[in-house]
């Protein structure tokens, strides 16, 4: 079984997430785990605010910061986190974990594809990047 990183990375909907974990150097931190990454797919980061992909793009620390975000320290399936109402990131600020229907929302966005197995963690699938709180 692939870990995170090479899960993520042979998934086409996933490119501009992991184009974004290799530009901060997080690769080798997701190697490691467990990890549950809430993963944007490429729709979500065509779908920010004009401007703020190339601002975060451009600017290492608020992008790190904001992949950090995604990622929640071991390994949760949406069955877990429907039982919470939130839960702490790798960034050390939680999000809102939440039932929309039948689909479990974190902040703003929707899991897509829930619970893909890894060998260090699981990844949710998003349809929206998920901006910390500053």
């Amino acid at each position: 079984m692939m870990d995170l990183v090479d899960t993520a990375a042979a998934n086409v909907r996933l490119s501009s997430l992991c184009k974004a974990v290799t530009q901060v150097g997080l690769i080798d931190i997701l190697r490691g785990g467990p990890f549950t990454i809430l993963a944007p797919d490429n729709d979500a980061f065509t779908q920010m605010p004009e401007g703020m992909l190339d601002y975060l793009m451009g600017n290492e620390s608020e992008l790190k910061s904001v992949l950090l975000y995604h990622i929640i320290p071991g390994r949760h399936t949406v069955e877990d986190l429907s039982k919470l109402y939130s839960t702490n990131t790798a960034l050390d600020k939680p999000v809102e974990i939440w039932i929309s229907g039948k689909t479990l929302a974190v902040n703003t966005s929707h899991v897509i594809t829930k619970d893909i197995e890894t060998s260090n963690g699981l990844i949710h699938v998003i349809d929206k990047v998920l901006l910390p709180p500053k």
